[in-house]
């Protein structure tokens, strides 16, 4: 026999035994009978049942039906038990079958703290004036109250957001097995919020259970606005309070951050493992045809600022042009070379000579932040990039974007429709915010990965350039502090649990990207021979390069290995200097 059908004969029974006065429920109008069945769980959970007849109650629902759950702090305003009001409860709850006249019907769960308005069956229309039963079976979560040595479950049944009178009234409480009857405190009204609407002379409100089960109460003409409630304690131990509830209660909406995780991890095993690094040995040259920004870009796989330093180094050092420095800034000079000079030198140099002088002679570059400024910088930087990628990018690496490309689309594909359909207690902003987040943070995030946190790891190695990062470190966290605020309003309203499961997208994409991209056999192969060379330089020439950027030497007269210290992040304090001015004002190239 079904569940519903056992609890009906049940309240049958008791109605039949218990010695009270029924009320006239033939005549009425408005709801009939309203019944609740609420089942603690050694959880805390709560498993509601509701049933609820109504007639001739058009006057009552000019909209269609419509049932506030009672969750609101509406509902639990009696402090005693629930504490000072908060507008956000915490409450929540999952309906899970809702029936009209014994049939499923279609419903909306409204917005609004804890999307307690259910709008039941045809809306917008009044309900006509025969007579309808609905039943409502849903979860609760968070309703139950632990205190130091009890705990108290406070239900107030119909709710006070109600217009309609109600004839008869039925509460049944089953509260865990094992606790002692004579443990058990029980306190019942029938009331409104605090005097406004204090029970009348004509409501009767009584205990009709006969032990040796759930606990029920019967109350008979409740007035508009009020609600047979229970306020039931008993010793702490017969419920278990689940840790990080809210999270375990939402916990569905981490499946889709984890099909992104299987996605890539399914995409790492299938590539395969990069060719392991071999052994290190010395090498007194670079390899053959490779230059300073071309070494930098195999071995750190980026091209940023301190390839665009490299570069102008290098062109210093061939004789392309002259380095000035005053007051931080660079003032280029461009010289006369043979064209066996300009012959020999690499893509990404006579590009990047071409735009520094494709308006004049001589031009200043600086680290300012402003737009214009690191727009030309950025120019430079993407140019290098571009060379370079169209001479090495397929040789010596396997990148794989498309992979990454796929897994950012899903990553949207999913996570928008979820903010979409989102419920809490204000979804207005969360398609909104959803896409400001994951864009903003995946650029964010990925421009730290591939040059911010280098940047800062050079000046920790260096000890200069400082003073130039703080600006673009205050506007990375401008802008972390905005992502935050954001994913805060996002769980204050949908969930913490759908705030976390962005952020999860976030990381899982910036983790798995980096980690696709692969160097060639050959890249390997190079790289190492690359180690080989930096190794020489940080032991053999460094000190050379210190002394020569100490005594503040003209490029033009200083080592021809000065350009790879810059691009391989060797200490010397030219270079470092000129590195820092573009590090902040380019932006990254991968």
């Amino acid at each position: 026999m079904p569940r519903s059908t056992w609890i009906s004969a049940a309240f049958l029974a008791i109605l039949w035994l218990a010695p009270v006065a029924h009320a006239d429920s033939s005549l009425a109008k408005g709801i009939t009978l309203f019944r609740a069945d609420v089942t603690v769980l050694e959880n805390g959970t709560l498993e509601v049942d509701e049933e609820i007849s109504v007639n001739d109650a058009a006057v009552y629902y000019q909209h269609g039906f419509r049932r506030n759950l009672p969750i609101a702090p509406t509902d639990r305003w009696d402090v005693r038990y629930v504490g000072a009001y908060k507008p956000d409860n915490g409450i929540r709850v999952k309906v899970l079958e809702v029936t009209g006249d014994r049939k499923p019907i279609k419903f909306e769960q409204g917005s609004g703290y804890g999307y307690a308005q259910l709008r039941i069956g045809q809306q917008d229309a009044p309900l006509d004036s025969g007579k309808h039963h609905y039943v409502i079976r849903y979860m609760v979560y968070s309703a139950m109250i632990f205190g130091g040595r009890r705990d108290t479950l406070y239900w107030s049944s119909d709710g006070q957001d109600h217009d309609a009178p109600i004839a008869e009234s039925i509460l049944s409480v089953r509260v865990p097995e094992g606790i002692p009857e004579n443990a058990v405190e029980i306190e019942p009204h029938v009331s409104g919020i605090g005097l406004s609407f204090p029970q009348g002379p004509e409501t009767s409100l009584d205990r009709v259970d006969r032990g040796n089960g759930p606990i029920v109460y019967r109350a008979t003409n409740v007035s508009r606005r009020q609600s047979l409630s229970v306020a039931i304690s008993w010793p702490k131990g017969y419920v278990v309070r689940p840790q990080f509830e809210t999270l375990l209660r939402d916990g569905w909406v981490f499946a889709a951050p984890g099909a992104l995780f299987l996605y890539y991890l399914i995409v790492w095993l299938r590539l395969g493992r990069e060719p392991k690094p071999g052994s290190l040995v010395a090498r007194y040259e670079p390899p053959d045809g490779m230059s300073p920004a071309a070494a930098r870009f195999i071995s750190a796989g980026t091209t940023d600022g301190r390839s665009l330093a490299a570069v102008i180094a290098q062109l210093a050092v061939r004789g392309c042009l002259r380095v000035e420095q005053t007051s931080g800034k660079y003032k280029l000079s461009q010289l006369m070379s043979d064209r066996a000079t300009v012959a020999s030198l690499a893509p990404e140099e006579l590009q990047t000579l071409k735009l520094l002088f494709e308006d004049k002679a001589e031009i200043e570059l600086t680290g300012s932040m402003n737009e214009r400024n690191t727009a030309q910088n950025g120019r430079y930087v993407a140019a290098i990039h571009n060379e370079l990628t169209n001479q090495l990018g397929g040789k010596y690496f396997t990148r794989h974007t498309g992979y990454i490309a796929l897994g950012v689309l899903a990553t949207f594909a999913m996570a928008l429709p979820m903010a979409i359909a989102a419920h809490g207690r204000d979804t207005s902003g969360a398609f909104f915010f959803t896409v400001w987040v994951l864009f903003c943070g995946l650029m964010l995030g990925m421009m730290i990965e591939l040059s911010f946190a280098s940047a800062w790891k050079s000046v920790m190695a260096s000890g200069i350039g400082w003073l130039k990062l703080l600006p673009a470190t205050a506007a990375f966290a401008i802008f972390g502090g905005a992502i935050f605020t954001l994913l805060r309003n996002l769980a204050r309203g949908v969930s913490l649990s759908f705030s976390l499961m962005v952020v999860a997208f976030l990381l899982i994409n910036l983790a798995w990207g980096p980690r696709l991209k692969r160097k060639s056999a050959l890249g390997r192969q190079v790289a190492d021979e690359i180690a080989g060379f930096r190794q020489f330089l940080a032991k053999v020439e460094q000190d050379k390069l210190k002394r020569l950027g100490t005594a503040e030497e003209d490029p033009q007269e200083m080592d021809r290995m000065l350009p790879y210290a810059i691009a391989l992040e060797l200490h010397e304090n030219w270079g470092d200097r000129l590195a820092q001015t573009f590090v902040t004002s380019t932006m990254v190239a991968e």
